[in-house]
């Protein structure tokens, strides 16, 4: 990990015990907490080592002796998300509260945690490709506007470059010439030069909203979902106008991608009200966490943890 994380269990006494549960193992049983499976342990264990531990100073008489300890560095803070311990002071992110002035449980950030935490990295993954996309298209839309004074010979260029791509097209089960899209493309490019302009307009403004999406489902924010799923969803109505012409298995794979990512953003984030909500979401995300398994062991309710914020 980040070399911070004891590596003898440590009891919530404080001292080192031979006997105490294994609370330096992410999921271990102590205080209650389940087991987490290979897959998430290894996410978890990978996230506390990139970014750091998540350590707080709980306002809890109960919680609060399970979550310290001391040790030969000093103070040591049990980490939300992998339940090692950690030293207070050498941590690379910063302490949520002090050991003078500790937070209330109602104040703390909800600590994704097994599949909630794969979900994360996944609209990571999707976060680069669209910030990659946008950077893209923003400089596409830059070469287009310079091309408006020339667009007779550009649009008989881009013809012959859609004839020389014919070959390949077939090889993917796609015939570019046949393209309803293209030929409509390409007869709206010869017709006039504001075209160009309009089309740099468009692609800069939608190069634009990519960028932001990304920087969205980086932060793994609500509205970057929803603007995920609804542009994501806007490309399906092309894809079947393309299959209704000429179906082939590239497109139809194509379409099924792209309904594939609609569909695990609306089931998996519960958008637009599915499964309950937004609501029921973070009641699931917040039942996951270390912290609601040792409420559970105290038999306490989780409604205790009311954050929003997911980190």
């Amino acid at each position: 990990m980040d070399g911070s994380a004891t590596s003898t269990p440590v009891s919530a006494a404080g001292s080192p015990a031979a006997d105490a549960p294994a609370a330096d193992a992410p999921g271990g049983t102590a205080g209650g907490a389940h087991t987490l499976s290979r897959r998430e342990t290894r996410w978890v264990l990978k996230r506390c080592a990139k970014r750091g531990h998540v350590l707080a100073h709980l306002d809890d008489p109960q919680l609060s002796p399970r979550f310290t300890a001391s040790g030969g560095s000093g103070e040591l803070v049990r980490c939300l998300r992998c339940s090692d311990f950690a030293s207070a002071g050498s941590s690379p992110t910063p302490v949520i509260g002090t050991s003078t002035s500790p937070v209330p449980l109602k104040e703390l950030p909800l600590v994704l945690r097994g599949g909630h935490g794969r979900k994360l990295a996944l609209l990571r993954v999707l976060s680069v490709e669209r910030g990659t996309r946008g950077l893209v298209l923003l400089l596409l839309a830059a070469g287009i506007a310079r091309l408006a004074s020339s667009h007779v010979a550009v649009a008989d260029w881009l013809g012959q470059i859609v004839k020389a791509a014919q070959p390949l097209g077939q090889q993917l089960g796609w015939d570019p010439r046949h393209s309803p899209s293209v030929t409509k493309a390409l007869h709206l490019l010869g017709n006039s030069g504001s075209t160009f302009t309009t089309l740099a307009w468009l692609l800069g403004a939608y190069g634009v909203l990519q960028i932001i999406e990304g920087i969205g489902l980086w932060g793994g924010w609500l509205w970057a979902e929803y603007l995920a799923a609804v542009a994501t969803s806007a490309f399906v109505p092309i894809e079947i106008y393309e299959l209704t012409h000429h179906a082939t298995v590239f497109k139809v794979l194509a379409l099924l991608v792209n309904v594939v990512a609609v569909g695990y953003l609306v089931f998996k984030g519960r958008l637009f009200g599915i499964r309950g909500g937004h609501p029921a979401y973070l009641a699931e995300v917040r039942d996951g966490t270390l912290l609601a398994e040792e409420l559970r062991a105290l038999g306490r309710p989780t409604t205790e943890l009311a954050g929003h914020k997911l980190v």
